[in-house]
């Protein structure tokens, strides 16, 4: 899935990359929404993520020419806002056949979902590579570890998010993953989901504090654990609001 990121803000490109990249999603940044425009025909993007509040006067006149090469089902525009965004700029927006406004606030993961819902919307995951991603994991009933590549530490951490292609993972000690480069195949990693412990492969596809990891390969088993897993997320966030009372 190319996808052409038009964002001056390091943080928020470091948050769409943390999100997408372990699902296989090639991405190229540009900085300069001009330089971005002289060279979408060339670049064929599957999938335009573009700041509005880096670049409040260039959104238009970008979906406008993405428009006349691509179709919204060909090459989808995602458009990134701040808090005052008018609601006479929205309606310019659909008129334009953006596919969809989202918060800059990526922190928040009711903007990844309402990203994930534009996904799905418009067949972005349909990819094999690609799937949704799942936030918010209970800790007691998956863990990840992996031992250091240049050195016997174990590391062990928290799951951010995972999905069928790879998951997010924040070590508990940062520092001492700093020097993973990204590429780097870490081998005989465990993967604990629930009760069952699986011996599973990945790839370094960004180190930035949290690692991105892409999974190399699961077996047919672990995927099937793994769905029946994220089927039950909904039910298990509902028991957690019946046991606290609301």
């Amino acid at each position: 899935m190319k996808t052409l990121l038009v964002i001056e803000q390091d943080n928020t490109r470091d948050k769409i990359l943390q999100h997408l990249a372990p699902r296989g999603f090639d991405f190229i940044h540009y900085r300069n929404p001009i330089k971005a425009l002289d060279n979408i025909e060339e670049i064929e993007p599957d999938l335009v993520i573009f700041s509005a509040v880096d670049f409040p006067r260039h959104w238009k006149p970008f979906v406008t020419v993405q428009r006349s090469f691509y179709t919204k089902d060909e090459s989808v525009f995602i458009l990134l806002k701040g808090d005052h965004f008018p609601p006479e700029e929205s309606t310019k927006a659909s008129v334009l056949e953006v596919n969809g406004i989202v918060s800059d606030d990526l922190e928040n993961p009711d903007t990844i979902v309402q990203m994930e819902d534009i996904f799905s919307r418009y067949n972005v995951i349909d990819d094999k590579r690609i799937s949704r991603r799942y936030l918010n994991i209970v800790a007691t009933d998956l863990e990840f570890i992996f031992t250091h590549p240049l050195s016997p530490a174990l590391i062990s951490g928290e799951i951010t998010d995972i999905s069928l292609g790879g998951l997010s993972f924040k070590p508990e000690s940062p520092q001492i993953t700093q020097d993973i480069r990204e590429g780097t195949i870490l081998s005989n990693c465990t993967l604990r989901l629930k009760d069952s412990f699986n011996t599973i492969s990945v790839t370094v596809i960004r180190n930035n504090n949290i690692l991105s990891l892409g999974f190399l390969s699961l077996e047919e088993d672990l995927k099937d654990d793994l769905m029946e897993f994220f089927h039950r997320i909904p039910e298990r966030e509902l028991e957690k609001v019946l046991h606290h009372g609301g």
